[in-house]
């Protein structure tokens, strides 16, 4: 937590990587646009977040720049160099145009049987036990054969694909270290490998995003490095976000009894739960730019190539923006959070994130006696600044029969 104007907002503390929140109400209420730990400005209010966003001097090309020197020559390098999330205008305009329709409602609407049967399936075994970590158990599970369905990748494949997703997400967060890099290395060979083979044995008529962006490939509007670049983000922002997003919104809920029994014995009230818990603790905490001009904001002079990170954690708390922002209120009326971004980086996979949180919390808060079997303080999150999200959350309940 910050104690007066010259402490330095570093995410990669331990305490703040715990709770940010304290660091956040500080932000928010003294330095609005705060030159922190390692010369990097922190944007913290929600009016300034979203122009942020929304603004083209506030670019990415230079983030790539920054962590494909990081990760070091070679093929890891070539493949963060691709990745959607870190183009600007043309490319970035060009790669969402070729997905974006898989990202459609109409288009996803089809995976709903899927995804609820999921749901079904791997809550069976805990149902009978009356008890379960809703981490490992349930949330990362869910949130990688999702993805792999949207994609149309097999659904036996998901050990090995989530296990060389974690490897490389590892490389692009800033508290990664050299055994993380050696091994984000030695997963993206075989990663490149998997998704080459899986091209190869691919039609173009196909309902998934792989064969959109494989007849992408035969019109020349995406390379082969782009494509095994774009299958890397999706599946680990994929699954990453939405198992933290779980994790910490039924957290948000076992922390608030009053709101979970409100939501068990109204489950027409899941979707308002999801959007409040998405507000009150989201799993994307921030985002990254560098400076392409200079910019003034606040009355700071912020230089070109100047990196730049918008807290929409803090956003999200922003009482500007929000009343009582600090509870949990699933009744709140609906106002846009900055959960899955702003303008043209808004998340194309909110509506995807948004059906697997509302099946998989309507059937976690719909368990009778639904309750934490551990010290909340025992709790840990993942030693990350990318992503929030816990370790585990081992939960009981009333089992079946």
């Amino acid at each position: 937590m910050l104690a007066d104007a010259v402490t330095a907002f570093d995410p990669t503390a331990v305490d703040v990587r715990r709770d940010p929140y304290p660091s956040y109400h500080w932000l928010l209420r003294h330095d609005p646009v705060h030159r922190g730990a390692h010369q990097v400005w922190y944007v913290s209010r929600f009016a300034d977040v979203r122009a942020v966003l929304g603004d083209e001097r506030f670019a990415r090309t230079g983030i790539r720049r920054f962590w494909t020197d990081l990760v070091g020559p070679g093929l890891l390098s070539q493949i963060v160099g691709d990745i959607i999330l870190f183009q600007d205008e043309p490319d970035h305009g060009r790669l969402r145009g070729v997905v974006g329709p898989a990202f459609s409602p109409s288009a996803l609407r089809r995976l709903e049987p899927t995804i609820e049967a999921t749901v079904n399936d791997l809550l069976r075994p805990a149902r009978a036990l009356g008890a379960m970590d809703v981490v490992a158990d349930l949330a990362y599970p869910l949130a990688l054969r999702a993805v792999l369905e949207l994609l149309g990748l097999p659904a036996g494949d998901a050990n090995a694909v989530g296990r060389w997703s974690r490897a490389v997400g590892r490389t692009l967060d800033r508290g990664a270290t050299a055994e993380d890099m050696r091994r984000g290395h030695a997963a993206i060979a075989e990663f490149a490998d998997y998704v080459e083979r899986a091209l190869a044995e691919r039609r173009e008529d196909g309902a998934d995003l792989l064969a959109l962006m494989l007849a992408a490939h035969r019109s020349q509007l995406m390379s082969r490095n782009e494509i095994v670049s774009t299958v890397v983000t999706f599946i680990f922002t994929g699954h990453e976000t939405v198992a933290s997003q779980l994790g910490n919104g039924l957290l948000s809920l076992l922390d608030h009894p009053e709101q979970l029994e409100l939501v068990r014995r109204q489950p027409h009230l899941v979707p308002q739960a999801v959007e409040e818990c998405l507000r009150f603790d989201p799993a994307v905490q921030s985002n990254t730019r560098q400076l392409a001009a200079d910019v003034e904001l606040h009355g700071r002079r912020l230089r070109r190539d100047d990196v730049v990170v918008v807290l929409a954690g803090a956003a999200n708390r922003d009482p500007g923006r929000y009343d009582r922002p600090d509870e949990l209120d699933i009744r709140r009326d609906p106002v846009p959070s900055m959960s899955f971004g702003a303008g043209m980086r808004y998340c194309l996979g909110s509506y995807l994130a948004r059906l697997q949180l509302r099946t998989a919390l309507g059937a976690m808060v719909a368990l009778p006696d639904l309750r934490l079997v551990c010290n909340p303080n025992e709790l840990a999150y993942q030693p990350r600044t990318m992503f929030r999200g816990l370790t585990r959350l081992p939960v009981a309940f009333t089992p079946a029969g």
